[in-house]
């Protein structure tokens, strides 16, 4: 019965860690909008360099001077990193432009396809597909 139970246990352990891992890992049209495409442009405000997206955060202005924070979806930072775009390379307050797809719900959320730093294009999406 001890060893019924232990099986059971171990089971159940390895069941949640992998929960948040299928979680975190979603399909891009899930979440983005390939009809939206947008542009932004800002200065970065945040960088995570987690896996299995990125996450970099840029202040933008509108026009009457309101900054509003996009949270931008990246590729994992091996496939950055490939491309030029290394931890330590940017900096907090560079200024950015990302070109990509915005959320489904209109949030400030997108997808990035193509990221420009300092003016330099850093990284590109080229295999065309609508996510990874």
């Amino acid at each position: 019965m001890a060893m019924k139970l232990s099986l059971a246990l171990v089971s159940l352990c390895l069941t949640l860690a992998t929960v948040d891992t299928a979680l975190a890992h979603h399909s891009f049209a899930a979440e983005f909008d390939g009809n939206k495409p947008i542009r932004i442009q800002g200065v970065l405000s945040k960088i995570e360099w987690t896996n299995p997206h990125s996450w970099f955060y840029v202040d933008v202005k509108d026009d009457s001077g309101k900054v509003a924070t996009w949270g931008c979806e990246g590729a994992s930072p091996v496939a950055l990193s490939r491309q030029g775009f290394q931890k330590g390379a940017a900096k907090l307050g560079d200024p950015v432009v990302v070109d990509g797809y915005q959320a489904k719900d209109g949030s400030h959320i997108m997808n990035s396809r193509r990221i420009y730093l300092n003016g330099k294009l850093i990284f590109e999406q080229k295999d065309g597909a609508q996510g990874q």
